[in-house]
């Protein structure tokens, strides 16, 4: 479970943007809030951005993206290719390094993990754990020095294995430090992202409907939920579910994906191209917002309502604030322009967050709605959509065919 992420110096982020997705003392809405074995607070279901195009929305996704690419990938990091480094541009943050930190729960335990790097390697990197309510240091790293309070020979050995370009927990996961495991299960079996490329989130939908009779079942209840007219999806490239080879590698055949639907009793099927772009990105979506319910995940969608009938995101995100429907109180981390959601009696004010940019300085900010101190009438939309709390663009009023 997600409980708070930030981000320093990165894109048009140049202080630190934080979403929290700590519950405040708000008694509104209980239903939209659950406590997680292993940490005292409690957390949202679901947590919604807005704001302009260019205002930073899609930077916190790329961000998420990045922080969690990081921890997978950075063991196999080769010492002769510069990081991907992409800070604050304009000013002097150019020259500092970019900086994030989770606060999440894996495992039952209360974790805080963050790194801060530049193009040329890690600068600082620091994991503490709560197993008991109380803080304890796993590790602190600058540059190549580092402080152990715990199993400190045994992390000692294992940080003489961690180049200059390589995190420490990415590594030391591989040999046997459980707290370094547990990260590294969290940011790659309990948090996944849905963007905008459809291809790659296909692949849960339709290795799923092979290999999990269950996940079939309610897929296709999805299908039929949604008016899409679909009974089912198949890759014809696919005659069975992808399984790794001897070096655990998962190697995806090209997609071939054809789409059945039904109607007045006659069947056929049609490739996926033939569909609408909406269709696409709802089947696209759905496989992942299906595995998130059923196992307790962090989904984050970037762009939830990109070619999408409001209905259907109101529909999805109905599904992370229902108990009845999100039994293991997964949540839901979206990015969206659709105002549909921006209803007091469906959001507590510490689910929504507003980007918005100075087109001075280039830089944007994050706020939180429950910070604005309004009240609980408010029509939250109607007050968004008049620029009450930024995040509106402004259309400049001069003529744009006006001969010179």
């Amino acid at each position: 479970m997600l409980i708070r992420f930030s981000v320093t110096n990165f894109k048009v982020f140049k202080d630190t943007a934080t979403l929290s997705m700590e519950a405040t003392k708000d008694k509104r809405l209980l239903e939209n809030v659950f406590t997680p074995e292993g940490y005292k607070g409690n957390l949202l279901k679901l947590s919604a951005t807005y704001g302009a195009n260019a205002s930073g929305k899609s930077t916190l996704f790329y961000a998420y993206q990045l922080f969690l690419n990081f921890i997978r990938a950075s063991a196999g990091h080769a010492d002769q290719i510069a990081l991907n480094h992409r800070p604050f541009a304009f000013g002097e943050e150019s020259q500092k390094p970019t900086s994030f930190e989770a606060e999440f729960v894996a495992d039952g335990i209360h974790y805080v993990y963050g790194f801060a790097y530049d193009s040329k390697g890690i600068r600082e990197e620091h994991l503490y754990s709560y197993p008991n309510g109380k803080k304890k240091t796993v590790f602190e790293r600058n540059g190549s020095d580092y402080t152990f309070k715990s199993d400190v020979r045994f992390r000692k050995e294992n940080a003489r294995r961690v180049r200059p370009v390589t995190l420490y927990v990415s590594v030391c996961a591989q040999f046997n430090d459980q707290d370094c495991i547990s990260v590294m299960k969290w940011a790659t079996q309990n948090l996944v992202l849905v963007g905008i490329d459809v291809s790659a989130s296909l692949d849960i939908l339709t290795n799923e409907l092979l290999r999990d009779k269950k996940f079939s079942k309610i897929a296709k209840r999805a299908f039929r939920i949604a008016d899409l007219g679909i009974t089912d999806v198949r890759d014809r490239n696919k005659a069975a579910p992808a399984k790794p080879d001897a070096s655990g590698t998962i190697l995806l055949p090209m997609q071939d994906i054809w789409v059945k639907h039904e109607f007045g009793g006659i069947k056929k099927e049609f490739p996926l191209a033939d569909e609408s772009a909406g269709t696409i990105r709802f089947l696209a979506m759905i496989g992942y917002v299906i595995a998130g319910l059923s196992n307790g995940w962090t989904v984050i969608i970037d762009e939830i309502d990109m070619s999408f009938h409001t209905d259907l995101c109101a529909w999805i995100a109905g599904l992370f604030l229902d108990p009845s429907e999100n039994r293991k109180n997964a949540q839901l981390i979206l990015n969206t322009h659709d105002v549909a959601l921006l209803d007091q009696s469906v959001l507590r004010r510490d689910q929504v967050y507003i980007t918005s940019k100075d087109w001075k300085t280039g830089e944007a900010e994050l706020r939180r709605l429950s910070d604005y101190g309004i009240r609980n009438d408010l029509d939250i939309r109607k007050a968004y959509l008049n620029g009450s709390f930024g995040g509106k663009p402004f259309i400049a009023p001069e003529r744009l065919m006006e001969d010179e």
